[in-house]
Parts: structure tokens; C-alpha cells; sequence
């Protein structure tokens, strides 16, 4: 029987760890929509997402026929949550979005929050959750319009033109000056199409005390936001810095014509495997697969965000849930939105934009303690024809905002960190 030649066996064992490694990202990287390996309708099913708005949906229904038990609101609270909400045709996410934000919370932790839901409509019975039983029972605050003559006419002159972006953020500032008036020193600002994890209360303030801390120490001052929600579709490799991975991977190629080189010199026998085929071998073919294979699998996958409070001034979407620190709002936020009342900008983008200009921090909590569950926009377009529905309910479908790794949180051990929180406070 003829022996192969070195080089062979060279190939065909790396064919076969070759082979091992695609199998392995596979199987590791699916839920990453940055990779090749991203296999959308799996990555798309909403494990967590439906246990957490049955559970949501279950304790709001509870709220019909009995009153949860106020206690004692904290002045001011730690907290405010704003909500403005659109009525969507036929469809209302508002009832999971603020059942999950309230359920699992203990007394002494719902009475450090203050809820403000603003139904941005000038008749507000156009919106199908007005005078809902349970909305009277999570909400501290239900401001309208016509509140204020200024804000009325105002409402009224954008409704008539049409204008989506203007209106929304005016109904986001309005709620943002809503909460300013309860003292809190954060305001949370939600948009009424998402779920909450249970336990993002304790993770948002230990997230909040991190930014603040790292916000001392990078710029010496406060900071613009922290993001609790982000779609890791943005996150991945960036084409704008193609620069940076080729001398990165050229890097790679020296170093291990370096590392053979040397071992060839320093040990004789290697000499004998380490021939100038073998070398061309390894660092021509073989490195720039490997290199390949790297960036195929996905920037999330192979190297992700460590978990923890980071910084995110970019690529990062959308407008989910961001927290505002109080000062934040009334210095700068609430003259900036005046000063453009009439932009048609959309309120992410407005935000992020302003960011820009002065050069706010904009941190990022890891993971996500939130999710997009929305298939319809609140101007009423339906975002695709292949949205998953749960119940009443179309969550999101695979063509938009969704966090993959969300669905990844499971309900016990979520109970069990909780548990171990309240035990640790004893």
C-alpha cells in the first residue's frame, strides 16, 4: 500500500477539523442574524416572550376584579416609567407591555416606581385601552392633552397634518416632562409594543449605579442614556472597517508563519513536518480558511458582549426602552425637543442625533432585560405578512427588531436569581 505524502495527511486532517468546526458553529452560532450560520425562523421563536405575556396578560385580567395592593408610594420614587401609547388598528400591545413591567415586582419594589401611560389621541376613547380596569390599576398617571391649552392646540395642528415623527416626539416629551414633576432621578421611557423580563427592575438600577460610576470616571459628568434593548443585526462586522479586519488577519498569517518559523529553528525534529510545502500550506490555505470561517460564524457568536453595563455610541437600535437620568431630561432633553417641536425626525433617531452633536455617553445594559414584541407600527402599517401570533396578540415578525438572545432567558432560573436577591437583603 503506497503511503501518502505528508501533505496529505496535512489536508486531510485539517478537512476533518475543518469539518468539526462548522459543525460546532453551527449548532452555537444560529440565534447570531450577523452570521451565515443564522437560521431565521428557529432564532425567531419566542420562548421567553410567550411565557412572559401569558404571564403578563394573566396578571393584568387579575386586575378586573381586584385592586393590587397600593401600599405606600416612596417620594419621590426612584423610578418613572413613561409610556406613550398609539392605538394600532385593531391591535393594542399596551396591556403585556406594562403587565410585565409590574408583575414579580414586591410591594416595597412597585413602591419606588411611578408609572406615567400617556393614550396619545386627542379623543382618548379612540385608544381600545381607555378606562380599562387594569390600566386604572398600573398607572399613576394618565395625562391627555387636554391638560394643557398649549399642548391641546399643538396636538390638534399636528393631527391635522399627519405628521408621525412630529407628533411622536411631542407625545414623548410631554410624558418625559410628566415624569420630571414626580422627582424621580430616572426616567424610564418605554414604547408600548415590548415585554419585560422578570427581575429587570433590580438589573436596571444595578445597571443605572454602573453607568453613573463609569460616567464619573470617563468624562467626570453625568451621562445621556442607558439602553436597556438593542437588535444584534447592527452589532455585527462592519463594512466601514474592512481596513481594520484585513491587517488584523494579515497580522494573524505573520504570526503564524512567525510561530512555525521559529519552532522549525528552535526544534530540529519539527524540521522534519514543518517542511516549505507545509509552511506555504499552513499559513496560505489553512490560516485564511480558519480567517474566513471567524467572520462567517458572526461577530456576536464568536466574540460577544461581555455582560455588564458598555458603552454603545453606535450601530445601536432603537428606541425601546432607554433611561434617562433627571437632569438629562430638564437641562438638555426637554429645550432640545422644544427648540425642534416641528422636526419630522423619529424619536430614536432625534435622540441619537443629539447625542452626536454633543457628545452625550450613551451606555448599554448586556443582556437585554427587554424585547420588541410589536407587528404592527403606530402609524398602522403592518411590518410584514409573516408575524407570529400568540392569542390576540401579532408579535413580531422575522424581517424586524427582535433580540435573539433574549429568548434564550428561562423562567426558573430568573425566579432563582430573584430568590437569591431577597435572601442576600436579609
Amino acid at each position: 500500500m503506497l503511503a501518502m505524502h505528508p501533505s496529505m495527511d496535512m489536508v486531510l486532517g485539517f478537512s476533518i477539523i475543518y469539518f468539526l468546526l462548522v459543525v460546532y458553529l453551527r449548532s452555537r452560532c444560529w440565534k447570531d442574524p450577523t452570521s451565515k450560520f443564522f437560521q431565521t425562523q428557529p432564532a425567531h421563536i419566542p420562548t421567553y416572550s410567550a411565557h412572559r405575556i401569558q404571564q403578563s396578560l394573566q396578571y393584568a385580567d387579575s386586575l378586573n376584579t381586584s385592586r393590587p395592593s397600593q401600599g405606600r408610594r416612596r417620594q419621590p420614587p426612584e423610578l418613572c416609567v413613561g409610556v406613550p401609547s398609539v392605538q394600532r388598528d385593531g391591535i393594542s400591545y399596551l396591556k403585556p407591555t406594562l403587565g410585565s413591567l409590574q408583575h414579580g415586582l414586591s410591594e416595597d419594589e412597585r413602591a419606588g416606581l411611578h408609572f406615567v401611560v400617556l393614550l396619545a389621541h386627542l379623543d382618548q376613547k379612540e385608544h381600545q385601552d381607555f378606562g380599562q380596569p387594569w390600566l386604572q390599576s398600573m398607572a399613576d398617571g394618565l395625562p391627555s392633552y387636554a391638560d394643557d391649552a398649549g399642548r391641546l392646540h399643538l396636538a390638534q395642528i399636528m393631527q391635522h397634518n399627519q405628521t408621525h415623527g412630529t407628533k411622536s416626539k411631542f407625545d414623548y416629551s410631554i410624558v418625559m416632562e410628566e415624569c420630571t414633576k414626580t422627582g424621580a432621578p430616572y426616567i424610564l421611557m418605554v414604547e408600548d409594543d415590548v415585554v419585560f423580563l422578570d427581575g429587570w427592575r433590580h438589573r436596571t438600577m444595578d445597571a443605572l449605579d454602573d453607568a453613573a460610576a463609569k460616567s464619573r470616571e470617563t468624562k467626570g459628568a453625568g451621562f445621556l442614556y442607558l439602553r436597556l434593548f438593542y437588535y444584534e443585526g447592527l452589532l455585527g462586522w462592519n463594512a466601514q472597517s474592512w481596513p481594520r479586519y484585513l491587517g488584523a488577519s494579515l497580522a494573524t498569517a505573520a504570526s503564524v508563519l512567525c510561530v512555525l518559523l521559529l519552532t522549525r529553528r528552535l526544534v530540529p525534529t519539527a524540521r522534519l513536518h514543518l517542511t516549505r510545502s507545509a509552511l506555504l500550506l499552513i499559513t496560505l490555505v489553512f490560516t485564511p480558511l480558519l480567517i474566513l470561517l471567524f467572520f462567517a460564524a458572526g461577530a456576536n457568536c464568536v466574540l460577544p458582549r461581555p455582560a455588564g453595563v458598555h458603552l454603545m455610541p453606535e450601530n445601536a437600535c432603537c428606541g425601546q426602552g432607554l433611561v434617562f437620568p433627571r437632569a438629562t431630561v430638564t437641562e438638555k432633553l426637554l429645550p432640545y425637543f422644544r427648540a425642534n417641536i416641528w422636526s419630522e425626525v423619529p424619536t430614536d433617531s432625534f435622540v441619537e442625533a443629539y447625542a452626536d452633536q454633543t457628545g452625550g455617553l450613551r451606555w448599554a445594559l448586556t443582556p437585554v432585560v427587554m424585547q420588541h414584541i410589536g407587528g404592527k407600527s403606530s402609524h398602522g402599517a403592518a411590518r410584514s405578512r409573516d408575524s407570529y401570533v400568540y392569542g390576540d396578540l401579532t408579535l413580531t415578525p422575522p424581517s424586524v427588531i427582535w433580540n435573539f438572545a433574549f429568548e434564550g432567558n428561562e423562567a426558573r432560573a430568573l425566579g432563582e436569581e430573584k430568590e437569591r436577591l431577597v435572601e442576600g437583603s436579609r
